[in-house]
């Protein structure tokens, strides 16, 4: 018993030794968006990675779900309705509100491709993810 007593002891301060050699995680906010009336009750998360072609533009669209995201290469020109539009570069994050049109969300790069991934946060695999509106 003494032996596995010791075993434990040692293992337990291997284990301590290792932790104490990194410093605390950092943590640094990104993102907090209120979700919208119009979001369904989010039930399912779903994820995808898109990828634009150098100068692809979305389309003036909206989202019947809450969807968030980061750029995970190249920038985007970004344009909720009524605001301004920004650039979004690799590594930024950003929140289309369910039901809020999107002017733009347009590769920014005529000649380097571009990509997001991106979380809708809806209630059933049978929602649509997005509407294209159009020039409307």
């Amino acid at each position: 018993m003494k032996a596995f007593s010791t075993t434990l002891l040692l293992a337990a301060s291997a284990v301590s030794a290792h932790a104490a050699t990194f410093p605390p995680l950092e943590r640094k906010s990104v993102l907090e968006a209120t979700l919208p009336d119009a979001n369904p009750p989010v039930r399912l998360v779903r994820g995808a990675s898109i990828r634009f072609a150098p100068g692809q533009p979305t389309g003036v669209h909206l989202h019947p779900a809450s969807t968030v995201g980061v750029v995970t290469e190249g920038s985007f020109v970004f344009q909720p309705d009524g605001e301004p539009s920004r650039i979004l570069h690799t590594g930024d994050s950003f929140f289309e509100p369910a039901g809020h049109r999107i002017t733009h969300f347009d590769n920014a790069s005529s000649t380097e491709s571009a990509a997001i991934t991106v979380f809708y946060l809806t209630d059933t695999a049978d929602r649509p993810l997005i509407k294209a509106l159009g020039g409307q």
